[in-house]
């Protein structure tokens, strides 16, 4: 067996400029497949990780299927349930800025910042009624920095202006780019929120295990609301990037298939001098099962350097580049968009994954052309 392998390594190093070809061209489709899967993996990854810490329980109004404001009694009534750790009312909205086309994230807040769990901001103590808090993306669309003035329209149409007195920082950029965090006040203008309302309730829970059991008992109790589960929102954000990935998969597979049938055409369609060394060898005495052994170390030789190059160049164009080509088409498109620097997420069964559609189907595509011309006659195979 060391004498095939040796031979079939000696036989592909003949034909060095042929199968460099032919590697590079293989290792491009592998590595557009690996893109995609290392991209949406490691959107995965990060979107587990950010809402790991939100709230376990969300509670909306939803009236002709569009969110509607709630009540701040309805933070009274839900107190007495047990288990409920902590009850918040949220204000937030949005708001189009018609001066870079954007939309902007508005949400209210009287607490003090410094450290807002996921969002990391550099400026510390309460927000008065002409401060906000704004994200990297507002700033770079509108060429401004702390100390100077954002202009905000009201739903009215008046006009306000606030003074930038700290930005988030970029670790946080794939959920703070396009916010801004205003006082409560100032935030209800922005949204045209009246002060016995929030747009929703955040609640936290003792004991997370008793998500499905609490928000039944809520779902039950008031009419016209829609109670979100931090799972149920994992599960959205999971189904939302992997139909989007899949729609590149697809193109992905198509590329891959392609490649697969070239390759086959190549390898059925055998030379004169592939069939006349064929020949030769089993005119030496060499078995079917010996020619399917050397044409299937080959196909290993370069189905595996082709796969791991691919995989390689799929990781640099990933985790280096941050996927120029990928990212707009899997995250959205938008005027604004978070411009966040992707983590390396790469387990074992993605590799196993990519390993197998294109490495297996490249041996068939190789082994069974071998086979029909190994069992021809010797004789014929060097007279051809």
């Amino acid at each position: 067996m060391l004498n095939i392998l040796e031979y079939a390594l000696i036989s592909l190093a003949r034909r060095w400029q042929k199968q460099f070809a032919l590697i590079f061209i293989y290792a491009l489709v592998v590595a557009f497949y690996a893109s995609v899967v290392l991209f949406t993996n490691s959107l995965r990854t990060e979107t587990k990780a950010v809402l790991q810490h939100i709230p376990e329980l969300w509670i909306q109004k939803i009236k002709g299927g569009r969110l509607h404001p709630l009540p701040i009694s309805l933070i009274d009534s839900l107190k007495n349930y047990r288990g409920i750790s902590q009850i918040t009312g949220r204000i937030w909205g949005y708001v189009f800025d018609a001066t870079s086309g954007a939309v902007f994230t508005v949400m209210g807040s009287d607490s003090s910042f410094r450290d807002l769990g996921l969002i990391k901001t550099n400026f510390e103590g309460k927000l008065d009624s002409n401060s906000v808090l704004v994200g990297q993306g507002i700033l770079e669309v509108r060429q401004l920095r702390i100390g100077d003035y954002l202009t905000l329209s009201e739903v009215e149409g008046e006009i306000q202006k606030f003074k930038i007195v700290g930005i988030f920082t970029a670790e946080s950029d794939m959920i703070s780019n396009d916010l801004l965090i205003l006082s409560s006040n100032s935030a209800r203008k922005i949204i045209s929120l009246p002060e016995n309302e929030f747009t929703d309730i955040a609640i936290r829970l003792r004991n997370s295990d008793e998500t499905d059991n609490i928000g039944k008992k809520i779902d039950e109790q008031f009419e016209g609301i829609r109670v979100v589960s931090k799972t149920q929102l994992q599960a959205t954000y999971e189904t939302l990037f992997s139909w989007r990935g899949g729609i590149l998969m697809y193109g992905a597979f198509l590329a891959l298939f392609a490649f697969l049938i070239l390759a086959w055409e190549r390898a059925a369609g055998l030379n004169h001098e592939e069939k006349k060394e064929i020949g030769i060898l089993k005119g030496l005495g060499w078995q079917i099962s010996d020619i399917l052994l050397l044409k299937g170390f080959e196909g290993i030789a370069i189905s595996l350097t082709s796969t791991l190059l691919g995989i390689i160049l799929g990781y640099i164009h990933i985790f280096v580049f941050d996927a120029p080509l990928l990212k707009p088409l899997l995250v959205g498109w938008s005027v604004l968009y978070p411009n966040y620097a992707l983590l390396p997420a790469l387990d074992f069964e993605s590799l196993l994954m990519i390993a197998c559609l294109s490495i297996i189907p490249y041996l068939s595509a190789t082994l069974i052309p071998a086979w029909r011309g190994a069992i021809i006659d010797p004789s014929e195979m060097i007279r051809e």
